[in-house]
């Protein structure tokens, strides 16, 4: 065979020398090694772009569960989804129920009958954060503080020191209800909670464990230290505090016995990085999910199977409750969609619908934190900018509390997202005995159908400020469009 040689002679390739490589010189790089930023055109990149303000701008204005359903209600209602508590309509594009202003349940029909099952996404809108205490305003050395009750699992030293706002619900005696926030507008003052000196810390934190330097009943938000004009009144601040939230919401004391009021990191979510190529902000476990699994139902046109969404609450503290996925709520909604399309809906009917169905538990991943290498599985960890994760099996200390998803299901979740030309990776949450986590996945395996965790990998879980990638919210929702669309 002949070759042609650096000066453009033919020469014999048997007598020719390979040339030598220059260090540092070979661009090849494995598949596994890129990343979706490496993978993308230019024109993707303004795709990921433009959908990560959308994504941004829905974190700032959705802090709360409540918020959460309730702009993701308004979204649906536009593109012409309908009450699924009305009755029968065989002309149906789309379908919600709202439970409790909290949960709330989406439904598409597909070209098959629903007796064949859905596909089905589950996530949540609720995120770790510190609610007001019934009774929560109290003055003490002529400060006027609200007490807190944790929400969740999180680190309690990260919400010291720093700006929170207020996001409140309040339920009148008279059947108003009134909604309202506190700290996000730049015109407003904020709130926070004080911390200690470093100066004086040495006994009360520095000598203690973490987990006992820093008690829950301390951490008191600083709301008001101008007292009211009468100097004969006790507690004056108390008072004077009172008032205020009397004058700007019509809340009284009382009233705070039927309020939900949650203190919640103050500022917009932002664009993080020199390059901007991350989203930093509050209550992206799980609301990224929500975002691109709303974003990826909307998108498709009249799918082969019917579509089942839930936006559950109260997954953070272990789904309890009515609006949590340990409620029959995603049996109703189900029930809901055959009632909708005046199908044959018994019980047996919609319980061996949701049998048959194929689900995905949409919920963020931890991210592999080169900071913490110590606590990580190198070989299973979710990389950022690597596209979302697919989680057999959670749970933790020998899989306990675990849902983990079938050898048949693993193989038809890789060949959708393979067909689809899908950027994702196989993950699991840290080292064996360095903890565990679970997700709502087990709370639908009850009812027999197969399902898998899956969702965009993110740092600083459960912090007031997690963290990102914006390619893997953007190649997530395609994830989600991929399997509504193919499962």
């Amino acid at each position: 065979m002949k070759s042609t040689g650096n000066e453009g002679e033919t020469s014999d390739m048997s007598e020719k020398k390979e040339p030598k490589k220059a260090k540092g010189k070979d661009k090849s790089v494995p598949e596994d090694k890129l990343s979706v930023w490496d993978r993308v055109s230019p024109g993707e990149r303004e795709e990921i772009e433009e959908f990560s303000r959308g994504y941004i701008n829905f974190l700032t204005e959705c802090k709360t569960e409540r918020k959460v359903a309730g702009r993701v209600l308004d979204q649906c209602v536009k593109a012409g989804f309908s009450d699924l508590s009305k009755g029968a309509d065989k002309d149906l594009k789309g379908g919600y129920l709202l439970h409790h202003g909290k949960a709330l349940g989406l439904f598409v029909p597909g070209k098959r009958e629903l007796k064949e099952g859905f596909n089905l996404i589950v996530a949540h809108g609720d995120s770790p954060r510190l609610d007001l205490k019934p009774k929560s305003v109290y003055e003490d050395g002529n400060l006027g503080l609200l007490k807190t009750n944790l929400y969740g699992g999180l680190k309690k030293f990260q919400w010291l020191a720093r700006p929170v706002a207020l996001w409140g619900f309040t339920s009148l005696k008279d059947g108003r209800s009134v909604e309202y926030s506190f700290g996000e507008d730049p015109s407003e003052p904020v709130l926070t909670i004080t911390d200690i000196l470093p100066h004086m810390d040495r006994k009360i934190q520095r000598e203690k464990r973490l987990t006992e330097a820093f008690p829950a009943e301390r951490l008191n938000v600083l709301a008001a230290s101008v007292p009211v004009e009468d100097k004969e009144a006790k507690n004056r601040v108390k008072l004077a505090l009172l008032k205020l939230l009397e004058d700007k919401w019509g809340i009284k004391e009382d009233d705070l016995l039927s309020s939900e009021i949650e203190v919640v990191p103050a500022g917009p979510a932002r664009a993080v990085g020199l390059d901007g190529s991350f989203v930093g902000g509050y209550g992206q476990d799980d609301r990224l999910s929500v975002y691109a699994s709303v974003q990826a139902l909307l998108d498709l046109p009249r799918p082969e199977k019917p579509l089942l969404l839930v936006v559950y609450d109260r997954e953070e503290i272990g789904s309890y409750g009515s609006a949590g996925a340990q409620s029959n709520f995603i049996v109703r909604l189900a029930g809901a969609a055959f009632h909708a399309l005046d199908e044959s809906g018994c019980w047996h009917g919609v319980m061996s619908a949701l049998a048959a169905s194929s689900a995905v538990s949409a919920d963020v991943e931890a991210g592999s934190d080169p900071t913490f290498k110590e606590v990580q599985d190198e070989l299973n960890s979710a990389k950022l900018g690597f596209g979302p994760c697919v989680t057999r099996y959670t749970g933790g200390a020998g899989k306990y509390g675990a849902s983990e998803a079938g050898s048949e299901y693993m193989a038809k979740i890789r060949n959708i997202l393979d067909s689809e030309k899908i950027i994702w990776q196989s993950s699991l949450i840290g080292k064996q005995e360095e903890g565990g986590g679970g997700t709502v996945a087990y709370n639908l395996s009850h009812y027999g159908m197969n399902i898998v965790d899956s969702g965009a990998p993110v740092l600083s879980m459960h912090s007031p400020f997690e963290v990102s990638s914006k390619a893997d919210v953007w190649m997530t929702r395609k994830s989600y469009r991929a399997f509504l669309e193919k499962a």
